[in-house]
């Protein structure tokens, strides 16, 4: 990824920060969303754009973009890696003995991954997923029946009526 798309990137975000700190949450998502495009490795992007929904309460829509975000920003880091190597092949070779002796490196050869803003998202869409799931289907207001027989009032016998009313108060 080259630098000037990371500026850009940035530029987008703080633009979107603004409108929505303005009230403007829909443009402010738009240019969110151009920003994550922009550079996928941007995870304030992503994350602002997982708020909006959030508040939106538009939990399907912030599932669907939970799994994207996770898979660009993957991606995203795959690539820089490889680009590195590639760039650095000297280096990576000189280190690669010390690095796979630590543990630090996956089986495929490239650094492990301890990315703890994946793990919030998967956490997030683990929950949100289950809640929808789970979510109470609403009940649709029950019908008025029509055989509705009278309601029926208690009344006290007559003869304890009878005696109340003939017995003195004392």
């Amino acid at each position: 990824m080259s630098r000037r798309k990371q500026i850009r990137s940035k530029e987008q975000f703080t633009a979107a920060l603004q409108l929505e700190r303005a009230g403007d949450a829909a443009a402010a998502l738009k240019l969110y969303q151009k920003s994550a495009v922009t550079d996928p490795a941007n995870s304030h992007a992503w994350n602002r754009q997982m708020v909006l929904l959030r508040k939106a309460k538009s939990k399907e829509q912030e599932v669907k973009l939970i799994k994207q975000a996770i898979a660009e920003y993957r991606k995203s880091y795959e690539t820089k890696q490889q680009d590195w190597l590639t760039e650095n092949q000297d280096k990576a070779d000189s280190s690669r003995e010390l690095a796979r002796v630590l543990g630090l490196l996956e089986p495929t050869g490239l650094p492990k991954k301890d990315d703890t803003i994946i793990e919030k998202w998967q956490t997030r869409l683990y929950l949100l997923e289950y809640r929808i799931k789970n979510a109470r289907k609403k009940k649709a207001p029950s019908k008025k029946s029509t055989n509705k027989s009278p309601k029926r009032v208690a009344v006290a016998p007559k003869k304890r009526r009878q005696k109340a009313a003939t017995q003195p108060k004392q």
